[in-house]
């Protein structure tokens, strides 16, 4: 099934009748699942416009009469479609209509500005090609605007046109642009292109739900995410065979798709029974649930307000209606545990699907947060049992077969109270044992060359241990443009200066890594990156607490739907630079550029780390061994939350105040210069 609804030559869309394009429009929307983007009646007008425009261009430029024309090319992560697509020659021109505007808004141009990037980024027959952006307003006012003062960016300043100077700017486009040398671009292979695209986690969670499969919106080239998919899903298949508990641990390195193999399992048809999902997805981390959540009763309002307006929903939407049918899929974990202890019965879901396994709370903490919680009289929640073994607990109580797939993010443990993964490992063999474990070799044994914390001490004898390589996920998918950027963090935060210079030479031409002494400066830097809907955020350890004099408050209280989703006039969102995330806010989520804020929490005395925390009036050290390792991991989470790029800022410090001063600071920013981060 071809991209576009309709493709044509610009000699074939001239002489084509508008009625007969309004029919292989119409017939493409009816052999795709996703909605118009725009009102079906509102073709025949720009048709008549593109027409009008490209028939000026052919009398001036004959060889324009060769181009290509596409209409409603779908673009997959995006779960939408680009108005229009011009081929020409070298040069690929992006329309977006905007029919009844009379302005020329900044989320339009953002929009078309995304489709732009996205093309660039992950379309294999736009890659290295010249996009041109065009912002098509009929009624808008003329701008005369074409910046040819862009350096190399393959995607040029978005183009302002009207129903009147259309043809004028895109031949002057044409004129600045093109390069006759060049090979012209194959408009078959350009529609049929391989489009490998790489989802935020908010992006995938939306198509996801929207009835895409995971195949159209993602990339399997660089990891075995399918392999982990498929080995998952048989894993389940084979329990409920053979009425089996099986317990799964999918592993995996920041960024690398282990949530998005937790919502694609929970999506999967044959887990559906009697209009309700057998799968859940949990969660610990309330940010992230949050997020999702939001993201996604927002994206089905969207679509459901679309469905109405075309008569495809009788039913009038509302957003708590779309609150409540995202609630039952994704869930938070404590939620879900303190339900179930109450009710001492089998769950509906024989699927869990919990991520950041890692993070569930100890006995001590479950125990401590319940009695916080003014559940004193309810003596069933008063129990000192982990949330791991609880969790066992409940879906041991299926008659049948059950299977729980545990996320784990290892080197990412950042709070106390968090039992760690090893209090799986305990669990199963003390309680457990008859429940099989499918584990990757890392878990299981560990890898000498990581601090990779492993399920048992010791691999046990009374339980059945099935390894496949598939468990382990080993490329990061969140930072697309660099692959080793993981192995760039581990490098500076293990300590290892010399291996990090090297690796950042590797990547620091495809992924941007900067280093400032000056906020402003970071700040300037990150708002020239707004483009499309690039998100643009600072964040830092929640430790920094001397940050506070520059205006980064960490105690700050964020609502964090509106940090990650809200756009750049909403002074809550990121865009605005004033609230920054923490580690916590921001695991398990991402943003396409991050202001790294670097306080002396963890600062350098001589050739290695010191761990200090902020109490009172100065700075004390931090000795337990487990708390260093844990403010080390919280530096690790900040330094891989960005796509595409960051910027380190690290503060020149104040003589005048010995809780910041230059000698605090002097020697991280040093450090990171040796682990090879140029400065700005």
């Amino acid at each position: 099934m071809s991209q576009a609804y309709y493709r044509n030559s610009v000699r074939g869309f001239l002489s084509e009748s508008n009625n007969s394009i309004k029919g292989k429009l119409d017939k493409g929307a009816t052999q795709h699942v996703q909605i118009w983007t725009i009102q079906f009646d509102s073709w025949e007008s720009s048709i008549e416009i593109l027409k009008s425009h490209l028939q000026s261009i052919c009398a001036k430029h004959p060889n324009a009469n060769d181009w290509t024309i596409l209409l409603e090319y779908e673009i997959l992560r995006l779960l939408t479609r680009i108005d229009a697509v011009i081929i020409a020659h070298d040069l690929i021109f992006i329309i977006e209509f905007k029919y009844d505007r009379k302005i020329f808004e900044l989320a339009d141009k953002r929009q078309v500005e995304d489709y732009a990037l996205d093309l660039k980024d992950f379309h294999l027959q736009s890659r290295g090609k010249t996009i041109i952006p065009i912002l098509l307003a009929p009624l808008g006012p003329s701008i005369s605007f074409l910046d040819s003062k862009d350096g190399n960016n393959l995607v040029k300043p978005t183009i302002m046109a009207n129903g009147k100077n259309l043809e004028g700017l895109i031949h002057s486009s044409y004129h600045l642009y093109s390069n006759s040398v060049n090979k012209g671009i194959d408009a078959n292979e350009w529609e049929n292109s391989v489009y490998s695209p790489t989802p935020t986690i908010i992006q995938a969670a939306q198509a996801l739900f929207a009835g895409q499969r995971v195949e159209a919106i993602t990339t399997y080239s660089a990891t075995n995410l399918s392999l982990t998919t498929k080995y998952v899903i048989d894993v389940i298949e084979n329990a409920k065979r053979n009425n089996k508990k099986m317990v799964c641990f999918v592993t995996g390195v920041p960024g690398a798709g282990k949530t998005l193999v937790g919502l694609n399992i929970i999506h999967k048809e044959e887990f559906i029974e009697k209009n309700k999902s057998s799968a859940a997805y949990f969660s610990g981390n309330g940010p992230l649930v949050a997020v999702l959540k939001e993201a996604l009763a927002r994206d089905e309002y969207s679509r459901e307000k679309v469905n109405y307006n075309f008569n495809k929903a009788l039913k009038k939407p509302s957003k708590s209606d779309s609150h409540q049918k995202i609630k039952s899929k994704i869930q938070n974990i404590h939620t879900f545990i303190k339900d179930n202890v109450r009710k001492q019965v089998a769950p509906f879901e024989t699927i869990t699907i919990f991520d950041e396994a890692q993070r569930c709370w100890d006995a001590t903490n479950f125990y401590n947060k319940a009695v916080q919680s003014r559940v004193e009289n309810e003596k069933k929640i008063l129990i000192r049992k982990s949330e791991a073994e609880i969790i066992f607990e409940i879906m041991d109580r299926h008659q049948d077969w059950a299977v729980i797939i545990a996320l784990v993010g290892n080197g990412q443990e950042i709070n106390t109270g968090e039992a760690g993964i090893g209090e799986w490992g305990r669990v199963l063999k003390e309680k457990y044992s008859h429940w099989q474990v499918h584990i990757s070799p890392e878990l299981l044994f560990g890898d000498p060359n990581k601090s990779i914390s492993t399920l048992f001490e010791k691999k046990p004898n009374n339980i059945d241990i099935q390894t496949n390589e598939s468990l382990h996920l080993s490329v990061s998918q969140r930072s697309f443009k660099a692959n080793k950027l993981n192995d760039w963090v581990n490098a500076v935060i293990d300590n290892e200066p010399v291996k990090a210079k090297e690796l950042y030479s590797a990547i620091h031409e495809k992924y941007e890594i900067f280093i400032t002494r000056d906020l402003q400066q970071a700040k300037e830097w990150l708002t020239k990156l707004k483009q499309g809907n690039k998100r643009i955020g600072l964040v830092a350890s929640s430790g920094g607490l001397r940050l506070r004099p520059y205006g980064i408050n960490t105690k700050e209280e964020i609502n964090v739907p509106y940090w990650f989703l809200n756009d750049e006039d909403d002074v809550r969102s990121s865009y605005y630079l004033e609230i920054v995330a923490t580690e916590y806010k921001i695991q398990g989520l991402e943003i396409d550029w991050a202001g790294i804020c670097w306080d002396g929490d963890l600062r350098r005395e001589g050739d290695s780390w010191a761990y200090k925390s902020f109490t009172g009036t100065k700075w004390g050290n931090i000795n337990q061994s487990q708390d260093q390792q844990f403010l080390l991991n919280k530096y690790r989470v900040l330094l891989t939350r960005a796509r595409e790029g960051m910027i380190i800022w690290v503060p020149e410090g104040d003589e005048e105040d010995i809780t910041r001063s230059s000698k605090i600071y002097d020697p991280i920013f040093e450090y990171l210069i040796a682990c090879g981060v140029k400065e700005i």
